[in-house]
C-alpha cells in the first residue's frame, strides 16, 4: 500500500479507536493526530473534518462494498452485507448513530442509501409506467432509503443488542415485501 494511503487508513482508524472511547464532540483534529503520531496539517491533507472521516469509514467499510453487489444485481446480498458490516462493528455505528446536526451520521447513511435505491429504479425504469406523478424515482427512491435508514438506527439504539443482523435483514425483507394494510389484516 502507497504511503499516502497508508497515513490516510492511521488516521481513519485512530478516529475510529478515539469514537470507541469518547463522544464525537470532544475528539479533536488533534486527538486524532496524536494517536496517529503525524502532525496536523497531515490530517487536512487526506481529510476536511472529522465529519469527512466518519464519511470515509462508512464508505470504506460497507458502502463501497454493497454498491459493487448491488451493481451485479445482487441487492439482498448487499443488504445483508451492510447489516452484517454494522454488527461486527456494533460500538462504533452505535456511537456513530449519535453524531447528529447537518453532517449527522442518519444523514450519511441515508443519503447513500438513496443513492442506491436511485440507481436501481433509473436502471429498472420500471416507474414511467405509473401515471401517478408522486411515484417517480427520487420519491421512491427517498421513501425507501428512510426505510431503511430508520430501521437500522433503531437497532443500533434497541436496548437488546443481541439482535443479531439476520435478524434485522429478516424484518426488512419482510416490510419490503409486505404492506401496512397486509401487517393490519394479520391480526
Amino acid at each position: 500500500m502507497e504511503k499516502n494511503k497508508l497515513t490516510k487508513e492511521l488516521l481513519a482508524q485512530s478516529f475510529h479507536d478515539l469514537m470507541l472511547h469518547r463522544e464525537f464532540e470532544k475528539i479533536t483534529i488533534k486527538n486524532i493526530t496524536d494517536e496517529a503520531g503525524v502532525i496536523r496539517p497531515t490530517f487536512y491533507y487526506h481529510f476536511q473534518d472529522k465529519y469527512d472521516v466518519l464519511e470515509y469509514i462508512l464508505y470504506r467499510d460497507i458502502i463501497e462494498k454493497a454498491e459493487e453487489m448491488s451493481q451485479m444485481g445482487l441487492e439482498r446480498e448487499a443488504i445483508k452485507f451492510a447489516f452484517s458490516a454494522l454488527e461486527r462493528d456494533r460500538e462504533f455505528y452505535h456511537r456513530a448513530f449519535q453524531v447528529t446536526g447537518q453532517n449527522s451520521f442518519e444523514g450519511m447513511f441515508q443519503h447513500y442509501a438513496y443513492e442506491m435505491w436511485k440507481e436501481k429504479l433509473e436502471s429498472a425504469k420500471l416507474i414511467q409506467n405509473t401515471k401517478n406523478q408522486l411515484l417517480n424515482e427520487h420519491n421512491v427512491a427517498m421513501y425507501y432509503a428512510l426505510g431503511i435508514t430508520t430501521s437500522v438506527k433503531m437497532w443500533m439504539e434497541h436496548p437488546r443488542p443481541d439482535i443479531t443482523a439476520d435478524e434485522l435483514c429478516e424484518a426488512y425483507e419482510f416490510l419490503l415485501t409486505h404492506s401496512i394494510f397486509d401487517l393490519i389484516k394479520m391480526k
